[in-house]
């Protein structure tokens, strides 16, 4: 019995020209409550934006002149998708079914 070996190209992501990305704001400061310290509350602010990242950084700072607020979580998503080396046969055929499923 001969033993053979196979040599796989890498496959690779990129973003995927079919999705948006997102990106999250939240305030993370507590609402201080002079009176009774002990029922200080999170603030809970939230914004959310599709492919805007220019909008997040607005809302947030905007956030930040009304609230005083400073400290914020933010979160970026990328949608991704794998693909087959270029020149593969199975490139070739996504390919392929990609061009039937557009006409």
């Amino acid at each position: 019995m001969t033993r053979q070996s196979f040599k796989f190209a890498d496959w690779s992501t990129a973003p995927d020209p079919d999705a948006a990305a997102e990106y999250v704001v939240i305030c993370r400061d507590v609402v201080k409550h002079d009176d009774d310290p002990e029922h200080d509350t999170p603030c809970r602010w939230e914004f959310r934006a599709l492919d805007d990242r220019a909008a997040a950084d607005k809302q947030q700072k905007a956030h930040t002149d009304k609230e005083g607020h400073r400290l914020f979580l933010e979160i970026s998503t990328c949608p991704t998708v794998v693909t087959p080396p270029p020149g593969s046969v199975l490139a070739g055929r996504l390919a392929r079914r990609e061009r039937a499923a557009a006409q």
